[in-house]
């Protein structure tokens, strides 16, 4: 008998256990949890993991006028049942204070005459899971290396039912001035006769992936991505025995007019370097097409003891960068 009450004791107790296991997975099941509303993560988040508050890093367009639709989000498992009203503000400068201090940083606010945030209500629809937060932004070449960053927090909720996140409540938003072509582009391109051991074909191109990287509002220093993403990366892309390379320390610069669409001017950027570069004078239409984000340069590298080098690019754009 006291052998059929253990076993008895040991089935209830089993029969329990396996019950709080199955409302365990019911508790931790996305579907049964509450969504939360908060500032989406819409561009590449680069403060730490250990930091008190988010920062993201978006690039700003330079130009006299420009927008960026910061994100707020109904995040979770469901649509928003009902339409959502969400206010926003300007964070408190304590809290950016705050960043720094834990970060080691030295970020500073935006000069409230760069930006304005036209509507500071929008409403996540019955429905949906997200809604713009428009923010204009005006002379924002002035964002260009500042380090300046706009803090927002979501004051309120309407219905005020709805659950504020914890986490994501307030964004601060790290901007960096870009001009018009930064971005991801497929490089194809061509050399002229050399002694460099370069392959060189008169009617086949190579092609390579690199970047357009903003050096002002009128330069772009051009990035061989194949070629890594240290410093040294900075090089154009080059082709010997079929094999992809690089032309050590030349680093093209293009100078341009976006009025007129034309390159201006390309250069050398690097002080380490005795090579030169400069336009091709036999060739009088480098210039950008507007529309398609393609540059056009044919110019001339040049360094002494050795003869000229005719270089002829494409650069097709693919994406921001």
């Amino acid at each position: 008998m006291k052998l059929f009450y253990k076993i008895l004791c040991l089935s209830t107790s089993a029969f329990i256990f396996t019950g709080c296991l199955k409302d365990d997975r019911n508790l931790i099941d996305p579907a049964n949890t509450n969504n939360v509303i908060e500032f989406a993560n819409t561009a590449n988040l680069t403060s730490p993991t250990t930091s008190r508050y988010p920062l993201l890093s978006i690039n700003i367009i330079m130009q006299a006028t420009g927008t960026y639709n910061a994100v707020i989000s109904y995040s979770g498992a469901n649509n928003a049942p009902e339409d959502i009203t969400v206010e926003v503000v300007v964070a408190d400068p304590s809290i950016l204070t705050a960043y720094n201090t834990q970060n080691r940083t030295t970020l500073l606010p935006i000069p409230s005459n760069l930006f304005s945030i036209p509507q500071t209500r929008v409403v996540i629809l019955k429905g949906t899971r997200q809604v713009n937060l428009p923010i204009t932004f005006v002379n924002s070449d002035l964002l260009f290396g500042r380090g300046f960053v706009l803090a927002l927090s979501i004051k309120s909720v309407s219905p005020s039912n709805h659950i504020i996140s914890g986490n994501f409540n307030t964004m601060l938003f790290s901007l960096s001035g870009i001009n018009e072509l930064d971005g991801v582009y497929t490089l194809k391109y061509r050399f002229g006769t050399n002694d460099r051991n370069y392959d060189v074909t008169p009617v086949t191109w190579f092609y390579s992936d690199v970047t357009l990287v903003t050096a002002s509002t009128t330069t772009s220093t051009m990035r061989n991505i194949n070629a890594g993403t240290s410093v040294t990366a900075a090089v154009h892309a080059a082709t010997s025995l079929g094999i992809p390379t690089s032309i050590p320390t030349f680093v093209p610069l293009l100078t341009y007019n976006l009025t007129s669409l034309r390159i201006t001017n390309i250069s050398n950027n690097t002080t380490t370097s005795a090579r030169t570069a400069l336009p091709n004078p036999l060739v009088t239409d480098n210039r950008v097409d507007a529309a398609t984000k393609t540059v056009f340069a044919s110019f001339i590298l040049r360094e002494t003891g050795r003869p000229d080098m005719i270089i002829n690019d494409t650069l097709i754009y693919k994406s921001p960068r």
